[in-house]
């Protein structure tokens, strides 16, 4: 047998030799546990009850208090949103033929009896409907778009062609204002803008109307 035919056959049995070895100590050797962290978060049982996870309790004490606090900058904001829509409801509706301006004011209306009826419900408000007036003051949405809203009067009062093209530099007009109110307004007035006329149910504290 030659030296280097030696060599080769010793490499190869060094190299067999220590994968046995290996082979033998690893099947015996336990698996290291998950980490503590994925043991509590998987186990069965450790999630907490549905009633308790994201769930805050109201404090309308605190709440009311930083409404009364807010309440010029509050009716500052709400003032110049109601003259800006009031402002492109008179504009819109001069563009307006007879018998779509009566479809609009018939609208009007409806929207006006709405705002009415929920100022004039005496009833004290929950916690998720304080929540949800809180969080979604308005439909910012239908306030700074354009074509959406375009399309939806389209539809609704049949505009023509020179309707549409005015009512789009309307709304155009609109959302610009709308948007530079939002920048020059503090995000708590505008986000208790809906809740302040609110305060008596807000606080828990309104009666209820006679029935």
């Amino acid at each position: 047998m030659t030296q280097r035919v030696f060599l080769a056959l010793l490499t190869i049995g060094v190299f067999a030799a220590g994968y046995a070895v290996r082979t033998l100590t690893e099947q015996g050797a336990a698996v290291p546990p998950p980490p503590a962290v994925l043991n509590r978060e998987y186990a069965p049982g450790a999630a907490p009850p549905a009633t308790e996870r994201g769930k805050r309790e109201l404090d309308r004490a605190k709440l009311v208090a930083e409404i009364q606090k807010l309440r010029p900058q509050i009716d500052a904001f709400s003032t110049q949103v109601d003259e800006i829509q009031a402002e492109f409801d008179r504009e819109f509706n001069a563009l307006l033929n007879p018998k779509q301006l009566e479809k609009r004011q018939s609208y009007m209306k409806r929207r006006a009896e709405r705002e009415s009826k929920r100022l004039a419900d005496r009833d004290p408000l929950s916690d998720e409907e304080i929540q949800r007036e809180r969080e979604r003051p308005f439909d910012i949405y239908w306030l700074v778009t354009v074509t959406p809203l375009l399309d939806r009067l389209t539809k609704e009062y049949e505009l023509d062609a020179p309707q549409q093209n005015a009512t789009r530099a309307l709304l155009a007009l609109r959302r610009n204002k709308f948007i530079a109110l939002f920048d020059a307004t503090p995000h708590p007035s505008i986000r208790l803008s809906r809740l302040a006329p609110l305060l008596e149910r807000v606080a828990g504290t309104a009666p209820k109307a006679a029935k």
